[in-house]
């Protein structure tokens, strides 16, 4: 609380002796108001739609508290895209989530995330925005790949048929995630060709992702299931007819079969590897 000036009476000089009254004590400084940031840290530097939420963890020091927001900035110009309201926060330890789509869907991109607020200053030691990549797909396997040669391509011959998918050539047991969040339409075994497959109808979008091959025991999913973004479907494996652990990958459109056509997927695949 600000303190007022003690108020004295002016001056005086005293009959006889010539002193002077006391000088007014001078009014103790104001305490400072600012609230300050002392830490600020974001859990997913690399953040997917419809998978995971990134959790921003953030601290406040004071004695009130203080409106917050949370603006996303474009990381090449520092452009604001958005701001997003936290509420009156007081001092302490604080979590927010963000998904990228809390207002709208975020397109994909390089971002900061910046802390801010009326009476909010960042302490000395601390920093108040943080970095962030957002992608609307995330690659399918989590671990070291080949991407093979041309009879690992769309299109390339096979017994009575064209290859429908890309192979990716991985270690046995490397998992498998999906690409995009959706409902899992079937879970199968074909023991003369796919093994072990799933098919993944992806949410908001006419795409379809097939698994083929995957590891006996290593399915976790099930017809039917919701799955978000990066959440693992089973793993590499060698089943049905492969020369070797891979995964076969396709995409379709339109639907699996049923009136869909299966299209290239290295191109989707080469841009969801881009660093």
């Amino acid at each position: 609380m600000a303190l007022a000036a003690a108020c004295c009476p002016s001056a005086a000089v005293a009959d006889g002796g010539g002193a002077t009254a006391p000088s007014a004590p001078v009014a103790k400084p104001r305490p400072g108001r600012a609230a300050l940031l002392t830490s600020f840290s974001l859990t997913r530097p690399h953040l997917y739609l419809y998978g995971r939420a990134a959790k921003v963890r953030f601290r406040i020091e004071g004695r009130r508290a203080v409106p917050v927001r949370l603006r996303v900035l474009r990381a090449a110009d520092r452009g604001v895209v958005t701001t997003l309201a936290l509420g009156e926060l007081a001092p302490g330890d604080h979590v927010a989530s963000f998904t990228g789509t809390e207002d709208g869907i975020l397109p994909e991109g390089r971002y900061l995330l910046h802390i801010a607020g009326r009476g909010l200053r960042r302490g000395p030691s601390a920093s108040s925005t943080a970095e962030l990549r957002f992608s609307h797909h995330r690659f399918p396997l989590a671990g070291a790949f080949d991407w093979g040669g041309k009879d690992a391509r769309f299109g390339a011959r096979r017994k009575g048929h064209r290859h429908q998918g890309q192979d990716l050539a991985a270690a046995e047991g490397t998992p498998i995630v999906a690409p995009r969040a959706g409902t899992v339409e079937a879970v199968e075994y074909q023991a003369g060709g796919a093994g072990h497959y799933a098919v993944l109808d992806g949410d908001g979008e006419d795409a379809d992702y097939v698994f083929m091959h995957m590891r006996s025991g290593s399915v976790v999913v099930r017809a039917g299931q919701h799955v978000r973004t990066g959440q693992r479907i089973g793993e590499v494996g060698s089943t049905g007819e492969a020369s070797g652990p891979h995964l076969h990958f396709e995409v379709w459109v339109g639907g699996w079969y049923a009136g869909g056509k299966p299209v290239d997927p290295l191109p989707l695949l080469q841009s969801w590897a881009a660093p």
